[in-house]
């Protein structure tokens, strides 16, 4: 996780190790819980009945909250960098913990609060909060080291929307002024791929060189050939008329064109089933862990465990 960037399988294989631990621990937690003596027996499955969330369940709660996110994002006026820097925080507090264990919904005040004083975008805790309903200032602040930690504390974020930015100064330089009517759309793109893998993937400049091409492919490989050109002396040529340097072609294939798949996919809202998402969520109530639950029995009743030997030990001194 140093550099949060993976390989597609190493990606999936992190998340699925993660969720096949977490299944194991919340169905241990559940066989515990189911053992802590109740006032009236609540009508639960048992552990081995209970239908534990899929690495696609997780991902498809953790896309919707990222969409949840941008709506918060507008109705604060936020600025992009905060929302992106969030949304960033939320999809890498997922590589190293399961929605079993936390709310997604708790998790992303939590990182969009963190976000504001990242971008130093100053905003206080009463202000956050009282704009959100049903929320308090310690649902935001009690997660607030467990989103650091899981972080490692790495709250610096690079984006594709700056690269972007970049792209499109080097191209007024080199081509010509039309890229100030390109740019827009190829900023919209880079902002619809932030409820995608792409970060995890790619890099910042990878993701806006594909998000041009996206939206102007001519414009977007004359300047890429412009570069290859200028920065390798094998490839000081220009190209015959209708084709493409072969170092053009691999870039397109192997970088390029899979993040423009991800795009197309994220702006015609595939990545999202809000329905599917209700029954995850519906799901989700049988399925989290008590030991993080504060309404659960066995959080209480290790609440008062841990409160008894707290007195016993100031009894003895």
């Amino acid at each position: 996780h140093r550099h949060w960037r993976y390989s597609e399988a190493g990606l999936l294989k992190a998340r699925s190790d993660l969720n096949a631990t977490a299944v194991q621990r919340v169905r241990s937690m559940l066989q515990e819980e189911k053992e802590v003596p109740k006032p009236e027996e609540a009508d639960v499955p048992k552990p081995s009945d209970v239908e534990y969330l899929t690495v696609e369940d997780e991902q498809s709660l953790v896309t919707y909250y990222l969409q949840q996110l941008t709506r918060l994002c507008k109705m604060f006026k936020f600025p992009v960098n905060v929302a992106s820097t969030a949304m960033t925080y939320l999809k890498r507090f997922y590589i190293r913990n399961t929605c079993m264990d936390y709310h997604p919904k708790n998790v992303m005040l939590t990182c969009l609060f963190l976000a504001t004083k990242t971008e130093n975008h100053v905003i206080s805790l009463d202000s956050f909060t009282s704009q959100i309903p049903k929320c308090t200032n310690e649902d935001v602040l009690s997660l607030e080291f467990l989103v650091s930690q899981s972080l490692k504390f790495q709250y610096k974020c690079h984006h594709a929307d700056l690269a972007g930015r970049g792209i499109m100064l080097d191209m007024q330089a080199e081509i010509d002024h039309l890229v100030e009517v390109t740019y827009p759309r190829a900023h919209s793109t880079i902002l619809s791929l932030r409820i995608t893998d792409a970060e995890f993937l790619y890099t910042p400049s990878q993701i806006a060189l594909a998000a041009f091409h996206a939206v102007d492919p001519v414009l977007t490989e004359r300047w890429l050939a412009s570069k290859l050109d200028l920065t390798s002396k094998s490839t000081l040529r220009k190209p015959p008329p209708d084709e493409k340097l072969p170092e053009v072609e691999e870039i397109l294939r192997d970088v390029v064109n899979p993040i423009v798949t991800l795009a197309d996919a994220a702006k015609a809202g595939k990545l999202t089933d809000v329905e599917k998402v209700r029954q995850v969520d519906r799901r989700l109530r049988f399925c989290k862990n008590p030991e993080k639950d504060p309404n659960s029995s066995l959080y209480k009743k290790r609440q008062r465990d841990h409160e008894a030997e707290e007195m016993s030990k100031r009894v003895k001194k």
